[in-house]
């Protein structure tokens, strides 16, 4: 299998591209989802209009960390 012929370097490589598309992805996502919250719940917005995109850049760095972590769990159980 070609997951165990990877040098820890490659892994650790992978795993951060992995975690930085998925946090692209839950970037854009958040650029649809955060102005429907804010015009459905409009005390959102005074939190969020100080700083809206330093939130949605930490909301979707955490997010991307969690599923990178995940994937990496999975992969690591399926290997073992």
């Amino acid at each position: 299998m070609w997951c165990c012929s990877m040098g820890r370097k490659a892994a650790y490589a992978l795993i951060a591209s992995l975690g930085f598309v998925v946090g692209v992805i839950i970037y854009a996502i958040g650029l649809l989802v955060v102005p429907w919250l804010i015009e459905n719940f409009p005390s959102i917005s005074i939190s969020l209009a100080l700083n809206r995109q330093i939130v949605e850049a930490l909301i979707s760095g955490v997010v991307g960390s969690i599923l990178s972590i995940i994937i990496v769990y999975i992969w690591a159980s399926k290997s073992s």
